[in-house]
């Protein structure tokens, strides 16, 4: 029964990307154009950027199963509604100890095993640059491996021809 739900949820979460996929895209063509038409604000764009922000991580909370991936899910959640909505100043201050409260949670409750997803992107980027510098590194390497041989193949072709130039005057005394 728990590999039918983990199931379900990959697959809910593969549907929500092609949603946010297609979100993303119409937005893109319908909003975008908006903005020299029409005098929208920029509040309809943040609201439209921060709700897909959110979705984007309860994607990725769905994907993980960690308390770190919550907490970041819970934290765009609660930003996106101070930055979007018009909270009271009472609500602001929940928020703000909202926020407060979630830090203090992932610094000092998560483990480091717990904490695994958090701002993976930035660790993740962090780990592909250093792979892709160390393939370049190895590609040079092997760049000059192949330079390498190639230069002992043509001096192995010019001293078999050295020999060969060198061993006919020999082979013609050796007839006279």
């Amino acid at each position: 029964m728990l590999r039918v739900a983990e199931f379900m949820e990959i697959i809910l979460a593969i549907y929500l990307v092609v949603v946010l996929i297609l979100v993303i895209g119409r937005t893109i063509v319908l909003e975008t154009p908006m903005i020299f038409t029409e005098m929208t604000s920029i509040h309809h764009f943040l609201e439209l950027s921060l709700t897909l922000a959110v979705a984007i991580e309860f994607v990725k909370m769905l994907c993980m199963h960690t308390p770190g991936t919550l907490i970041e899910v819970l934290l765009f959640a609660i930003a996106r509604h101070m930055i979007v909505e018009s909270p009271t100043p009472f609500q602001n201050l929940v928020i703000v100890l909202s926020i407060v409260a979630l830090f203090a949670a992932r610094k000092y409750l998560l483990t480091a095993h717990d904490q695994r997803g958090m701002n993976e992107h930035a660790h993740g980027t962090h780990h592909i640059l250093k792979d892709l510098i160390k393939l370049r590194e190895e590609r040079k390497e092997l760049k000059e491996t192949v330079e390498t041989a190639r230069e002992r193949k043509r001096l192995d072709k010019v001293g078999a021809k050295l020999e060969k130039k060198e061993s006919e005057p020999a082979q013609k005394q050796d007839q006279e």
